[in-house]
């Protein structure tokens, strides 16, 4: 794979591969630059935090040997597709778990302890709820459950 990028198509999202593919099975070695475009539209599977890309359209354009290339590769895009809505599959629990770390690092800095204030926070638990996304971002929704205490020793004087 040479380059990827994503992009929103309506209520779907448009990814784009330039990948260059060889033939091995021939003694020739044949090989061409092409680009996959998959369109797709994601969900998420709250419970197991996996997103699936579902409804997937494949199109592949390669402009080597005059299109005889591209031709044979269009032939092999359904068992592609198929492969693809198989194995197109994201485990979200890492992302997750790195949102969860970097939450926690921010609410940290609004701890503090001053003069009769203590405030402390902890994140026990996130999960990833939904999936928004337009032209120019790709938003994931998460829901948190924590505590936040705050301290009170003395109030300040007037």
């Amino acid at each position: 794979m040479r380059s990827a990028h994503i992009a929103a198509s309506g209520d779907r999202l448009l990814i784009s591969l330039r990948v260059k593919a060889h033939e091995k099975k021939s003694w020739f070695g044949f090989g061409a630059d092409a680009t996959m475009r998959i369109w797709g539209k994601p969900a998420l599977n709250a419970k197991n935090q996996m997103l699936r890309f579902t409804d997937l359209t494949l199109a592949v354009e390669s402009e080597a040997a005059y299109g005889l290339l591209g031709a044979a590769a269009r032939a092999g895009i359904p068992y592609l597709q198929q492969a693809l809505a198989d194995q197109a599959v994201v485990d979200l629990k890492p992302f997750a778990a790195d949102a969860k770390k970097k939450i926690g690092l921010a609410l940290a800095d609004f701890e503090k302890s001053s003069e009769g204030v203590r405030v402390t926070t902890a994140i026990d638990n996130l999960r990833l709820t939904g999936i928004a996304f337009d032209s120019g971002t790709l938003r994931v929704i998460a829901e948190a459950d924590g505590t936040a205490t705050v301290a009170v020793s003395e109030l300040p004087r007037m």
